[in-house]
């Protein structure tokens, strides 16, 4: 039988690395299984590797597989219940890294952290506005705060950000107590680091040197958020962060100056990997950089020392090496754009090279550039609709010409830094090219983004889709050894497959309704046959939480309820336009911005008409506060009670009832809930709250009647999904 892959065992064992990590997080694979799985394949494979058999890769796999999983929950869970959680303690760390030393609240790492007498196995994140130094160790008094998880649609993933970061926890303190100093070898880097930003900040304009930062140090956090969002809306954000393409322009820059040199081979390429090594100690061995680096020296290795291997062997192998160190870097967006752009070319540029030659591009030396780009936004679209919620439609040509900018750019404003450590005039005239080409990218940027080539917003893009994205992008590849007919079928089949799959498997939900948890208060935000609408009930932190729903998840409300008398949540919505009309009870107080969107006026018994088949119903008042049905098709689908049973006229049976007051005494009533019959129970109450909610006497009632219940506190966001036949399914974010 042929052969239709190339026989690579490395880069078999980085996709079952990747696949048991995969596994661990987003099935839950438990450690209590993955750890005696592992120990048992790794004896498996002892004994097949003494015996010669040839079935020891299959082992080996799997015991890599396993590994992954077992690393990962190691990795991305801390173990709490040893220390007083939520409880002031004493917390000491020694500073090992900072950052946003620009700004009012700095970011410090601390390790080798004691909370009280006992030794914490992980890493702290603290934000404090004090100026603290590499080498202090620190001390404060404050309280162990787990991370969250995500509790609404589209929130930040506070656990992921600090696994990936090998912290526990954060905190923020006005004041710390500094208790030494000593400093280590590691953290001279640090300094050099930010003594190149400063030089960047003299050599560069003010709009400049953030992006220039971003691009050669790795420093992310002073660009703006309209550039990233710009670069997002076009597909090339991956530029941004530091790839193996950034840090290859320097390799190659540096073994062509060689090769002018005439140096022979093996000196350039150990020149060349002792240059990157330097390169990434003078910015701080940044996360970003020395994955890049450490991808780059694995590929000038390869063709160096084993030269009968193919690039993608030694990315594999810099794939395993960084995630060993920390698996949740799997999740980041810098690690995926990292390597997913230099996979994607590895496997696309060659045949797109070819067709692009047989058209005669190659005549206006266009074929490669083209080839290159077509090949980097093939493999970053999965990631920018994952991440940034988007496909750039525009990214084939914006990314034309933003990877040979990028060149420059890391290029001359590296070569601009150096040499004003020792002159700064000199410095600046060496990065004008690098000055000039930010300019010009972010400005043809700006004309892409404004043209009708546009992009198209998504939300909710699978990770399963992104996946099969990236096996269609190696199919198409030379690594496939397979007849270029059958290569066309099988491309069309797992394309046709993916296009199949992604149809069936998002079932037609013409009524999606999010009850949000927003601590006090409510907030409902309801998809009525592709319109959306916001049912806001008033409550102190709110004010943030639904601007913020609604930024993160691109939502524009066709029209929001409010349910009570008052409301301070609107502000922020009615200032970035995300309101297009408002629905009052007639006791409404007006705020003065109530004058940018229509205002209708509604009273008990009357109905908003969302969309054709969806409403709301007003079935009660107690002069303050409304009760809300929503209705699909004619029938109930949940009660949202803001009053007491006492001031509610509705009598039918409705699957989902919310009760009011956060499920306060007197909310739940054994006879409400005869007559309601319901299937589920939604209570919107904050953790831990001084009043002690929901009422336990209400919870008793419903349990005792058979209703199973779901609170925002403990499930975060619940979603109740009606489809075109009107079954119902409860959905949590946790």
């Amino acid at each position: 039988m042929k052969r239709v892959l190339n026989s690579r065992p490395v880069a078999f064992l980085a996709f079952f690395l990747v696949l048991g990590i995969a596994a661990a997080y987003y099935l839950g694979l438990p450690e209590i299984f993955s750890l005696p799985a592992w120990i048992l394949c790794g004896l498996i494979f002892v004994i097949l590797f003494i015996t010669g058999n040839k079935r020891m890769l299959i082992a080996l796999y799997l015991l890599i597989f396993f590994l992954g999983a077992f690393l990962f929950q190691i990795q991305f869970h801390t173990d709490f219940p040893e220390f007083e959680v939520q409880e002031t303690c004493r917390i000491t760390g020694y500073v090992s890294d900072r950052s946003k030393m620009d700004s009012e609240t700095h970011v410090y790492l601390l390790t080798n952290v004691m909370i009280g007498e006992r030794d914490f196995n992980k890493k702290v994140i603290l934000y404090s506005p004090e100026i603290l130094q590499y080498g202090e160790t620190v001390a404060t008094e404050g309280e162990i705060v787990p991370p969250s998880p995500p509790r609404n649609p589209g929130d930040f993933d506070e656990e992921m950000y600090l696994a990936g970061k090998g912290a526990g926890f954060s905190l923020y303190r006005t004041s710390v107590e500094t208790e030494g100093s000593r400093r280590s070898w590691y953290q001279y880097p640090f300094l050099i680091r930010e003594k190149l930003a400063e030089k960047i900040d003299q050599i560069l304009s003010e709009k400049s040197a953030p992006i220039a930062k971003a691009m050669f140090l790795g420093i992310k956090d002073e660009i703006p958020q309209e550039i990233r969002d710009g670069f997002s809306k076009t597909g090339i954000a991956h530029i941004l962060a530091i790839s193996g393409l950034h840090v290859a322009i320097l390799s190659y820059a540096f073994n062509f100056l060689l090769k002018k040199l005439k140096a022979e081979r093996k000196l350039r390429f150990a020149v060349n990997i002792i240059l990157l090594l330097l390169y990434a100690a003078l910015t701080g061995f940044a996360p970003s950089i020395l994955r890049a680096v450490l991808m780059t020296i694995f590929v000038i290795i390869g063709r160096w020392k084993f030269a009968k291997r193919d690039t993608l062997v030694f990315l594999s192998a810099a794939l395993i090496v960084t995630l060993l160190g920390n698996t949740a870097q799997l999740f980041s967006p810098g690690l995926l754009m990292s390597y997913g752009v230099v996979f994607g070319i590895l496997c696309l540029n060659p045949p797109l090279t070819r067709a692009f030659r047989k058209i005669h591009l190659d005549k206006a030396k266009l074929d490669v550039p083209l080839a290159t780009s077509c090949s980097a936004t093939a493999s970053v679209f999965p990631m920018t609709a994952y991440f940034f919620n988007n496909i750039a439609l525009a990214a084939p040509l914006a990314n034309f010409f933003a990877i040979p900018l990028a060149g420059v750019i890391v290029l001359f404003t590296g070569i601009g830094t150096v040499f004003a450590l020792a002159a700064p005039q000199l410095g600046r005239i060496l990065a004008l090219p690098a000055e000039l080409s930010i300019r010009g990218l972010t400005w043809l940027n700006e004309q892409i983004a404004r043209s009708s080539l546009g992009f198209i917003e998504i939300n909710g893009f699978p990770v399963w889709a992104c996946i099969a994205i990236m096996a269609v992008i190696f199919l198409c590849s030379d690594y496939m050894l397979i007849k270029r007919k059958t290569r066309v079928l099988a491309v069309g089949a797992l394309a046709g497959a993916v296009l199949f799959a992604g149809i069936t498997a998002v079932p037609s939900v013409p009524v999606r309704a999010v009850i949000l948890d927003v601590g006090t208060g409510d907030a409902i935000h309801i998809s009525a046959e592709g319109k959306d609408y916001l049912i806001d009930n008033g409550g102190n932190l709110q004010y943030s939480n639904i601007s913020d729903y609604a930024e993160k998840n691109r939502i524009v409300f066709e029209g929001v309820i409010v349910t009570n008398d008052r409301t301070k949540n609107l502000k922020q919505l009615a200032a970035t336009n995300r309101i297009g009309a408002l629905y009052v009870p007639g006791n409404y107080q007006a705020k003065e911005y109530d004058a940018q969107y229509p205002v209708k006026e509604y009273a008990l018994y009357d109905k908003i008409q969302m969309s054709d088949n969806v409403l709301l119903e007003n079935v009660g008042s107690d002069g303050k506060y409304q009760s809300l049905v929503l209705y699909y098709r004619g029938q109930p689908v949940c009660l949202f009670a803001q009053t007491m049973p006492e001031d509610m006229d509705f009598a039918e049976k409705v699957p989902v009832f919310k009760p009011a007051g956060g499920g306060k005494e007197g909310a739940v009533t054994n006879a409400l809930l005869v007559q309601l019959q319901p299937q589920y129970a939604v209570i919107s109450v904050k953790e831990k709250n001084r009043k002690e909610l929901p009422s336990p006497a209400g919870i008793e009632l419903l349990r005792a009647n058979g209703v199973k219940l779901f609170t925002t506190a403990a499930d975060g966001a619940v979603t109740i999904l009606v489809n075109g036949q009107g079954n119902l399914q409860i959905q949590t974010e946790k």
